[in-house]
């Protein structure tokens, strides 16, 4: 293929969740293509009802190496934009704030702008031989693409400072010990637990799954006093709506709910 239209990412549906597997051999590398591609199919199944979770992992030993690093070669470090930082954080925001459960299966070497793409996704599954680590300042660089604050805010200041000063690497029991990751699994368990945790997820629910998303994405940046405000508002939003009703009727019927 030409390189303007290879693809390098593979799509594949199990059940009703989307299953995203970066494929850039030999270490899922992050270009501006890549970035493109990865919006592209979140875009395409954001409004598809069929479509009621994502998976996101790597093909091969990695998860992604990080950054393409070539192609900041490409970059004019003197201009106010640089196409690939700027897109790359369009596209992460967008996955933090995507309306279905996003969940990272973490295969292997995640790193950089690896890691930086699993901390923008809302849970993190990860393989016994699954590696950690923020390396930028090892090229006299940062993390660019929400590594600094997403770590802050998921870790706190102590670690995030230690992950982004020394850039040395973890492994998947000490991500789990740190918070980094939500479950570490065996590397043949890794698809079928994220898509058993995706399955759960989706039978919720979804402006519920939606309202919780944004409320504690958004009220991390935000007063305690007004966040809380915010989340009493979207209370009332749910409990106005179909599904609250319903939720509460079968409550006290004593009967499951039907959602849809």
């Amino acid at each position: 293929m030409e390189a303007d239209t290879e693809r390098f990412l593979q799509l594949q549906h199990m059940g009703n969740t989307l299953l995203i597997t970066l494929n850039r051999p030999p270490v899922n590398a992050i270009n501006l293509q890549v970035i493109e591609q990865l919006e592209e199919a979140l875009t395409s199944y954001e409004e598809d009802k069929n479509t009621k979770a994502v998976i996101i992992t790597g093909n091969g030993r990695c998860f992604s190496a990080g950054a393409d690093i070539k192609s900041f070669l490409e970059q004019d470090p003197d201009s106010p934009e640089i196409p690939l930082i700027r897109k790359a954080n369009d596209v992460l925001n967008f996955i933090e704030s995507y309306p279905k459960v996003v969940i990272a299966a973490i295969n292997g070497i995640c790193l950089g702008g690896g890691n930086e793409l699993a901390l923008a996704c809302d849970l993190r599954i990860a393989s016994q031989n699954a590696i950690f680590g923020q390396p930028e300042i090892k090229l006299g660089l940062l993390p660019g693409w929400g590594g600094i604050q997403r770590l802050t805010r998921l870790l706190g200041k102590a670690r995030a400072l230690e992950m982004c000063l020394t850039g040395e690497s973890l492994n998947a029991d000490r991500a789990l010990q740190i918070g980094l990751v939500n479950e570490v699994v065996s590397p043949e368990g890794l698809i079928d637990r994220s898509l058993e945790i995706s399955q759960k997820l989706s039978s919720l629910p979804t402006l519920a799954v939606n309202l919780i998303k944004q409320r504690i994405h958004k009220g991390a940046g935000a007063s305690q006093g007004q966040a809380i405000r915010e989340d009493e508002w979207a209370f009332r939003e749910l409990l106005s709506s179909s599904y609250g009703q319903e939720g509460i009727k079968a409550f006290l019927e004593k009967r499951e709910p039907r959602w849809d």
